[in-house]
């Protein structure tokens, strides 16, 4: 008798900004897996008592294991599914994949969530695609109507203002996502992937907000595929999409095409392409400022709160600025866990090995003091959608 074949549940939904980043994984690696879309049936007897938190993504494992959060899902299928090979052998590709997952999960969420959010044009098709999970019983044009009432529609349709964006960022939130729409398209003119011809782990965080948010809703969807088509047709690539030609005729036949060897992989000698440089760029001017005065803050909220375990998704206001616009948004607390991953990953490497980064981050603001960044003050663990405090040994990349 033949063995059955172990599947994951993949608890998802298309219009989730990190079921997004899941879901290509999960079909690159050529995971067997069944897509749950919950229910409030399944948040409340599932998703909730067993996650800890009504939130998607989440996997099941075939031996029952619950796993949430996205960097910690693909952390987890990499021990079990190590092939293909999605995290780079080398110190500068492992790093940069790091750093540009971090943009995409938490910086990129400004453009994602106020495209969303913030254009009445495509309101009805943002709530139906709530109303499908909010209102399931109820007919299709019910679906899209009356959603402010509910409580989780109307967190996230809310939480603009704590990432800070406002009448007075807008403009340069919309300016550096089409800047940034620009500068992903000229790389994708010479790569198909970020660091090369294979994707790292950055790809499938990219997929997270471009996907769920900036190419499927029809505003910046629209703006995607006029602007900068290569970056919509990455996104249909990374979810499966053949657009390419894929095969040849040989006796008659189609025969799939082989690749070229210098075609294949990461790029060789750990180089990182020239054509990240605008968004690395990007990511350290608009985002390191504020990571690094996330640290001071979560440091002294810490040393202030001495009883407090669980850390606050929010811990109070800074200041940030995109372009000429200074503004205020949350502290999140979250961040540091992604951003103690990296400089775990630096502490771990050899002297020589970090002197080759510092001189690789040399050409970028705040490059060196990130990944050097002093963490001792604010080491967390993550639990759930938050974090709590965690000694130095507890926390490992």
């Amino acid at each position: 008798m033949a063995s059955r074949k172990k599947v994951y549940q993949f608890f998802a939904l298309e219009c989730s900004y990190y079921s997004g980043k899941v879901r290509p994984y999960l079909r690159y690696k050529n995971i067997p897996y069944e897509t749950v879309a919950p229910s409030i049936q399944v948040h409340m007897d599932i998703l909730i008592p067993r996650a800890g938190w009504s939130v998607v993504p989440v996997i099941i494992t075939p031996e029952d294991r619950v796993v949430q959060d996205t960097t910690a899902i693909i952390e987890y299928l990499e021990q079990e599914h190590p092939y293909p090979q999605v995290v780079p052998p080398t110190p500068k590709q492992t790093l940069v994949s790091l750093l540009l997952e971090l943009f995409a999960d938490e910086w990129l969420l400004l453009p994602a969530m106020h495209y969303r959010w913030s254009k009445p044009e495509h309101k009805k098709y943002v709530d139906l695609n709530f109303g499908f999970v909010i209102k399931e019983h109820t007919s299709p044009l019910e679906q899209m109507e009356n959603l402010d009432d509910f409580k989780g529609y109307s967190f996230f349709k809310n939480s603009i203002r704590s990432l800070g964006i406002n009448e007075n960022t807008i403009g340069e939130v919309e300016r550096s996502y089409q800047e940034f729409l620009e500068d992903f398209q000229e790389h994708l003119n010479k790569y198909p992937y970020l660091l090369g011809y294979q994707p790292c782990v950055a790809d499938f965080a990219f997929c997270g907000p471009l996907y769920a948010h900036l190419y499927r809703d029809p505003v910046p969807g629209y703006l995607m595929k006029c602007q900068a088509p290569l970056v919509a047709s990455y996104i249909e690539r990374m979810n499966g999409a053949e657009l390419n030609p894929s095969h040849d005729v040989i006796d008659g036949k189609a025969v799939k095409k082989s690749v070229p060897p210098d075609k294949q992989g990461f790029l060789p000698g750990d180089e990182i392409p020239e054509t990240l440089q605008p968004i690395m760029h990007r990511m350290f001017r608009e985002q390191v400022p504020v990571l690094l005065d996330t640290v001071k803050k979560v440091s002294q909220y810490m040393k202030d709160n001495p009883d407090v375990d669980v850390l606050p998704r929010v811990i109070g206001l800074h200041d940030f600025r995109l372009g000429d616009v200074t503004s205020q948004r949350g502290v999140y607390t979250y961040p540091i866990w992604m951003l103690q991953r990296i400089t775990d990953y630096y502490q771990s490497l050899s002297p020589g090995q970090q002197r080759m980064i510092d001189r690789f981050l040399e050409g970028y603001p705040g490059g060196q003091e990130l990944v050097q960044a002093d963490l001792t003050g604010c080491r967390v663990e993550r639990m759930d959608v938050r974090v709590r405090r965690a000694e130095p040994a507890k926390s490992k990349l």
